[in-house]
């Protein structure tokens, strides 16, 4: 069924499919910056949900429970492949595992993958904000029984859901999944030999979570902790990353400002045979797995980028090629430096599979060369594609910029981009913002091309642009970075009115006021990646280019709402 559009998209559903799932599509990568290394004193969160998905993002709003409530608890991971698949699903319903306790939750933006709402990150009214990265782990942590996961489809078992609705500060978010996973048992969706990396930002601080399972042995009731956990801070002036594999390294449980972790963290890796008291105690080694070229490769490019005087070097090799947990960055960080190592891929480096000889012949690039896409192209001209973090396996991408001493509405901002970041726009989300604009909230349907959701532009562009990536990319850019910049230059203006409608007229007027202003830039995205798939639709898939509109489209810059002059009656 084709909504809302031409007979293009139908055509560009058969001509240009979407991208096949590559080898190691469900990976993720991870930037988290302290706030004495970035350009403005805030705590910077980048991160990537890379598993093919296609996302949406949505308010749920604070809710208070009598004292004494206990809400039923719900575990399911369903893994739809049809969209009637999921309405059966969604039919039978999930299965309660238990009750959870709960007088309190907070106002939270969630993003969520297609089909059932998969939690994966976001970020709430305090400003907390939370990723995911899938990690692999030592296979005699494995266990299935736990009914606690980073992603279940329902919140009351989603660690994610419930860190950004239950938490006002990173450690609070810590403490609580913590304790969650050693009551209930963790087990990583659709993959119980997994483990998980949870970043998480707040106005002060940047930590990252480790979490693996507690062994084949553990069982609900058994009195021993459902998983082993270890989270470690940032330091302020320094910046780490993640790409899907264990990064916190020797263990030194007498810094509790920059290391927290679950009890058994000693006893299960002595009682596997993981580690031997006596013995340097490094969580990687114990709980860990080496990884894949794809890991340590992201790894050296995003700490590269960020801190290039180290000369860090790349072999290729993940047991050779292991970086420190965090360095100091030759400058400091910020968002606009963020949003571009997201789309790094490797350029002007040897890692950069578009100079292969194979796409550059005649002295010339071909114009198909591009850092990923469909194996069965790489197949056809001899090319091993790297695994970048750029990656258009990307459902969503984004970069949370987290700031101490200013009001609750504008404290945070989400610069959230639908698709990958290589062809994408990273627009502002306050967490604030009390509604999220209907095209970008609802549950999208991937089975069903439909031009009014905003999934499916981005994936059509992204699609597009592989027709001829070296020219349609640079269209693309065209459309996004003069945007990007336009809303970074724009932001103090915004945020000053923000801070005198809060001032003058109390939060929740601040809070539509950033909501409406959220939803003003979401919507000129939209309506602009609209007229992008049918400027690359002229150009690139149909017979007469010249048929294209003579000039890119431009994304409207947002008006900011008026502040009423008139002050508010303050009470004594």
């Amino acid at each position: 069924m084709l909504k809302g559009s031409s007979g293009f998209a139908l055509l560009l559903f058969l001509v240009a499919p979407l991208a096949l799932i590559a080898e190691g599509a469900y990976a993720c990568t991870t930037i988290l910056v302290g706030r004495a290394a970035t350009a403005d004193g805030s705590v910077l969160m980048a991160t990537s949900c890379d598993g093919g998905i296609m996302g949406r993002v949505y308010v749920v709003p604070a809710k208070q429970y009598p004292k004494g409530t206990k809400v039923p608890m719900f575990y399911d991971c369903p893994a739809p492949s049809t969209w009637q698949e999921h309405l059966d699903q969604k039919e039978r319903g999930d299965t309660q595992v238990g009750n959870l306790p709960i007088e309190q939750t907070y106002r939270a933006i969630l993003a969520a993958g297609h089909f059932a709402d998969s939690v994966t990150g976001g970020i709430n009214e305090h400003g907390v904000s939370m990723g995911i990265e899938y990690m692999g782990m030592k296979p005699e942590l494995a266990n299935s029984n736990g009914i606690v996961s980073t992603c279940s489809s329902h919140w009351t078992t989603s660690l994610i859901a419930n860190g950004l609705m239950r938490a006002r500060t990173a450690r609070e978010a810590i403490r609580l999944i913590g304790s969650m996973v050693e009551q209930y048992g963790f087990t990583y969706y659709w993959a119980p030999t997994a483990g998980c990396a949870i970043p998480i930002v707040d106005k002060k601080e940047a930590w990252i979570m480790e979490i693996f399972g507690p062994g084949k042995a553990w069982t609900p009731g058994c009195g021993k902790p459902g998983a082993v956990w270890c989270a470690q801070r940032v330091p302020d002036g320094e910046v780490t990353c993640n790409a899907n594999r264990s990064r916190i390294g020797e263990v030194d449980l007498g810094d509790p400002d920059h290391l927290m972790a679950s009890p058994n963290i000693h006893s299960l890796a002595e009682e596997l045979g993981l580690w031997k008291r006596g013995t340097p105690f490094v969580w990687y080694d114990a709980y860990g797995v080496t990884g894949g070229r794809g890991n340590s490769l992201r790894e050296w490019a995003a700490l590269s980028r960020i801190a290039p005087s180290l000369g860090l070097e790349a072999t290729g090799d993940p047991k050779k090629d292991r970086y420190p947990f965090s360095v100091k960055p030759d400058a400091k960080v910020s968002v606009a430096a963020l949003t571009s190592v997201m789309r790094d891929c490797y350029q002007g480096t040897e890692f950069d599979v578009t100079e292969h000889p194979a796409f550059n012949r005649g002295g010339k690039k071909n114009p198909l060369a591009r850092p990923f896409g469909s194996r069965d192209l790489f197949d056809l001209v001899g090319v091993q594609p790297e695994r970048s973090i750029g990656t258009e396996t990307s459902g969503y991408v984004y970069v949370s910029q987290i700031r101490d001493g200013l009001p609750a509405p504008i404290s945070g901002c989400m610069w959230f981009a639908l698709g990958p970041a290589v062809t994408s726009c990273f627009t502002p989300i306050y967490c604030g913002a009390t509604e999220i604009t209907e095209s970008w909230s609802r549950q999208p349907n991937f089975a069903e091309i439909d031009r009014t959701q905003i999934q499916w532009k981005f994936q059509l562009v992204e699609n597009l642009a592989g027709l001829k990536y070296q020219e349609a990319i640079k269209d693309i850019r065209g459309v996004c970075e003069p945007t990007e910049e336009r809303l970074l230059k724009f932001q103090p203006e915004f945020e000053a009115a923000a801070l005198r409608m809060n001032e003058e007229h109390g939060a929740a007027r601040a809070e539509s006021f950033v909501t409406e202003y959220t939803n003003s830039c979401l919507e000129n995205v939209d309506d602009a990646y609209g007229e992008l798939v049918d400027y690359l639709t002229f150009k690139y898939l149909y017979s007469y280019s010249n048929a294209a509109p003579p000039k890119l489209p431009e994304v409207t810059t947002p008006v900011i709402p008026k502040v009423p002059t008139s002050r508010r009656l303050k009470t004594h």
